[in-house]
């Protein structure tokens, strides 16, 4: 079995793919697709489908620190989720914290941890953030 990267050393290309996305707190769960941002190379792009929400999301990894900004509309900042690849999941396993912005007259929804997994079992990772 090949040894996988350390989390400080995983790059977007590393985390393309299928996530399972749960956000416990907001009693959500759904899917998270990464893939290459179109406009910058070393950038993720994000589709999210969680409860009945589809969005998309633009962001970066560094160092282990994942951060993506999430958009409902394709236009506004609705949240940011900023997290860390877990040491040892080779880089499957993403935590961190989902913060939801606040908008007037809109219901102010409650921040949430978030774990991602990546859906594909047999992946092992090493082998663009705005709209």
């Amino acid at each position: 079995m090949t040894p996988c990267l350390a989390a400080s050393s995983l790059r977007a290309p590393d985390l393309y793919g299928t996530w399972r996305v749960e956000l416990p707190q907001a009693g959500l769960a759904g899917t998270l697709v990464l893939s290459q941002h179109p406009e910058f190379r070393e950038s993720l792009r994000g589709h999210f489908s969680y409860g009945d929400i589809t969005s998309i999301a633009s962001g970066d990894v560094e160092e282990g620190e994942f951060n993506l900004d999430e958009s409902r509309d394709g236009k506004s900042l609705f949240a940011f989720w900023s997290g860390h690849i877990q040491p040892g999941s080779c880089g499957n396993e993403i935590r961190g914290r989902w913060e939801p912005l606040a908008k007037a007259g809109q219901p102010t929804l409650s921040a949430s941890d978030f774990m991602l997994r990546r859906k594909e079992a047999a992946a092992t990772p090493g082998g663009g953030s705005h709209w």
